[in-house]
């Protein structure tokens, strides 16, 4: 059992009451604990803490969870979600509960709960920028303001998949497959798989929808454009793409780790949940010893 003595809160820096609710944990607990806060802004000032954090709490929605995973994961430190967004997909606790059942987690009775990301590497063109990335939830791949269609060829372990015409096109995990991915119509992929999903936005003239791929493949996706195109990896990484460059997605070796109370199978209760398809809080569900600190 892992007990977190050094903790760091990222919290939404434009949320009076994420400030609140920092202040209200540490006052709780405080006694035992070392502490330090940022917000998802600032979290970047904060690398000599993070080398020493055994935990990252966020505060906030799934936003503020993603900039947290990006500090995390390479360093291997766990999050436990305070969700004060709309929906949370990746939160683990509401912010109405969270500085009374906090303590529980602090403790070290939850699961870990790991998962993978993917890595973007970007060739040809400028070499002044970033050549690569990585992404928890999905790399987006998307024309600029001009309203002109841009085309990605897609190539699967070396065989050429499709030329995808029309607004461009995202690459999720299965942890992104309840966000940008959802709301274009894809599925929503078991948390603990490992594969990942190609769907296209607004396509023209193709004859694939999207496709799922196994977690050892590699995609290329070249940019054939006449107008500014942008990758994003997780909404908040960005950078600009020119016509012929070609970006390579395959698994990270890093991954992102979470604080989970509840079984795994406990998901698809509270996906229905999130998304409205059920009325009430999600049944809670035995724990069992074997459910503790296993990934």
């Amino acid at each position: 059992m892992t007990k977190y003595t050094n903790i760091g809160i990222i919290h939404h820096g434009l949320l009076p009451e994420a400030v609140e609710l920092v202040v209200a944990l540490q006052s709780r607990y405080g006694d035992g604990h070392d502490w330090w806060t940022a917000t998802q802004d600032t979290i970047g000032a904060r690398k000599d803490e993070l080398e020493s954090t055994d935990l990252i709490i966020t505060i906030g929605g799934d936003g503020t969870i993603l900039r947290g995973a990006h500090e995390a994961a390479p360093r291997n430190i766990p999050i436990l979600g305070i969700n004060m967004g709309r929906v949370g997909f990746m939160s683990e606790i509401d912010a109405d509960d969270a500085v009374d059942e906090v303590g529980w987690y602090l403790d070290g009775n939850a699961r870990f709960d790991a998962r993978f990301m993917l890595k973007a590497e970007i060739s040809g063109g400028g070499t002044d920028e970033t050549p690569l990335l990585h992404a928890l939830n999905d790399v987006t791949i998307a024309r600029g303001a001009v309203l002109r269609v841009i085309e990605v060829e897609t190539v699967v372990d070396g065989v050429h998949l499709a030329d995808y015409r029309g607004d461009g096109l995202v690459v999720a995990t299965a942890t992104g497959s309840t966000g940008y991915t959802l709301t274009l119509g894809g599925p929503v992929m078991d948390p603990e798989s490992e594969d990942y999903l190609v769907k296209p936005i607004a396509t023209h003239m193709s004859q694939f929808g999207g496709v799922v791929l196994k977690s050892t493949s590699t995609l290329e996706l070249t940019v054939h454009c006449s107008t500014p195109t942008t990758i994003s990896a997780d909404g908040f990484f960005d950078r600009s793409l020119e016509d012929g460059q070609t970006v390579m997605i395959t698994h990270a070796a890093i991954k992102a780790t979470f604080l989970r109370k509840h079984r795994r199978e406990a998901f698809w209760g509270d996906l229905s949940r999130r998304l409205g398809m059920r009325v009430g809080p999600l049944p809670r569900t035995p724990r069992s010893n074997g459910d503790s600190a296993n990934i």
